[in-house]
């Protein structure tokens, strides 16, 4: 994709919104998003992972908190159904009513960040409870503002050996991702790295140890981007990317289906399993972030 394609499409998200944009380029990418749509339907029958039970990360500070109910339930219902899960919640809103009285609830006071930095800190928010979480067999982390929306079944996610998965974002099945290149980050990735894969921030997860790893190695990577007053160009997204990179071998990339956003049109006969949301009036939606600075 051309800089001057991608600017007329951020053009048109700009005055005529998410959908509009997404109908615009549907036919562009439709022909991408069915090869990649149809990699997820080769699933191997035979579960090759060993779960017990999995912990549920969501943070949720501010309004976001309102997200969970949907979240909370739409993953009972329909995520891995026969898996016992736990869901740690990181808020400051400690006392909103729907968290009550659950006993798979728990509750991690969290204190609120400003833009970018509640997204850029998930890493070491999460790595706070690193203690709680080494009971589970695998954690799994999903953004606030998204909900599942048809059955995910045990087979799709542990029907292979990787320790790691992720999710290949929807915007770049047809065109190079937007990684990091500046040499000053930490996430910073190279030209000759294999760059065909661009995931979500949004949904990615693993085995215990392997996610435990992820969580400490980013933390300190952020924490040195910050110390030179740097913010990554896509935030914690552009870590985690960069991570993927270094470790392809142990990671199962899913399909967009997993991570898909609510406005735009899935090819026929394909279904949105988990879906982002975009237009909220909770949410900051913020297209074309820029480098900021790592200060407030």
């Amino acid at each position: 994709m051309s800089r001057l394609s991608r600017n007329i499409g951020n053009i048109i998200t700009k005055i005529f919104g998410y959908r509009v944009a997404y109908i615009c380029k549907y036919p562009i990418d439709k022909k991408a998003m069915l090869k990649e749509l149809r990699k997820g339907i080769q699933i191997n029958p035979i579960q090759k992972q060993r779960v017990s039970k999995i912990a549920i990360l969501f943070i949720g500070t501010s309004r976001y908190i309102e997200f969970f109910p949907r979240y909370y339930e739409t993953l009972k219902q329909y995520f891995l159904e026969k898996t016992p899960k736990d869901f740690f919640v990181f808020t400051d809103m400690i006392d909103f009513p729907f968290l009550k009285d659950k006993k798979d609830v728990i509750i991690i006071k969290t204190e609120h960040q400003k833009w970018p930095f509640s997204t850029l800190l998930r890493f070491r928010i999460i790595n706070k409870v690193k203690n709680k979480l080494k009971k589970y067999s695998h954690i799994i982390f999903i953004d606030a503002d998204m909900y599942v929306n048809s059955s995910v079944k045990e087979e799709e996610f542990f029907s292979h050996d990787k320790p790691l998965f992720a999710v290949k974002h929807d915007s770049y099945v047809n065109k190079p991702g937007e990684f990091e290149f500046n040499p000053i980050s930490t996430a910073s990735v190279s030209h000759n790295d294999d760059l065909s894969d661009y995931c979500v921030g949004a949904f990615w997860g693993g085995q215990r140890e392997s996610l435990l790893k992820l969580l400490e190695i980013l933390e300190k990577r952020i924490d040195q981007d910050l110390s030179k007053n740097y913010v990554a160009k896509w935030h914690d997204e552009s870590h985690l990317n960069k991570y993927l990179i270094e470790n392809k071998f142990d990671v199962h990339i899913l399909d967009p289906s997993y991570a898909y956003p609510e406005l735009k049109p899935m090819p026929p006969r394909f279904k949105k399993k988990v879906v982002h949301l975009l237009n909220s009036p909770i949410k900051k939606n913020t297209p074309g972030k820029k480098r900021t600075s790592g200060k407030d």
